[in-house]
């Protein structure tokens, strides 16, 4: 185990390393996995083969490796979010921009990949990852019930069911064709979720 985390260390340190993590997620984010080969990953990262498969076996865990990370930060700023000092709407306005962040230049291809492609396990890691957010967030729901800042008629689960079926909305084709994007569909929810159908300002 010691051993495996200095080799994590050494690998999180090296230029080609974090070069073939950035170049990646920016090809799979635009095309997904599919369209986007090896070669081309190295080529764009000005980094060999051989030195790609010194750090990955194969393009699904560098996949994998890439979204591992993305929601352990995700996961950490959500939480350090949640336990500051901000107000509810401070709060809520912080979560839409983090979304927003995170689902810039999200392709449809990538989302598929994810959430209908089963056999590379990629949703079985997001499964798991989300599931601690998710504890977050059900806390943090709790508390503004309680606190008076959402209706306190309105069940936690109903909440937690809208928020499930976002996430299969956002690879539905007949809706997606409604947007220029996935992640503009996923801020759609996200609105409809915290402020429903009463306009709102924008964000900035």
């Amino acid at each position: 185990m010691e051993s495996n985390f200095w080799i994590m260390n050494e690998f999180l340190a090296n230029k080609k390393y974090q070069a073939l993590l950035l170049t990646a997620k920016d090809l799979f984010w635009k095309y997904g996995l599919k369209r986007v080969s090896i070669e081309e990953i190295c080529k764009e990262a000005s980094v060999s083969k051989m030195t790609f498969y010194k750090f990955f076996p194969n393009k699904i865990e560098l996949a994998r490796t890439i979204l591992n990370n993305i929601m352990k930060e995700s996961t950490r700023q959500f939480s350090d979010l949640i336990a500051s000092s901000c107000t509810f709407e401070e709060k809520v306005h912080q979560m839409m921009l983090m979304k927003l962040q995170g689902t810039k230049d999200l392709s449809t291809e990538f989302l598929n990949d994810i959430y209908v492609d089963k056999a590379n396990g990629l949703q079985k890691d997001m499964t798991q990852h989300s599931a601690k957010s998710m504890q977050i967030f059900i806390k943090f729901l709790e508390d503004a019930k309680k606190d008076g800042f959402i209706r306190k008629e309105i069940k936690i689960e109903f909440v937690i069911h809208q928020l499930e079926l976002m996430t299969k909305t956002a690879v539905e084709e007949k809706l997606l064709s409604l947007y220029d994007s996935p992640g503009e569909l996923i801020m759609e929810g996200m609105n409809f979720l915290f402020y429903g159908l009463m306009p709102k300002n924008e964000l900035e």
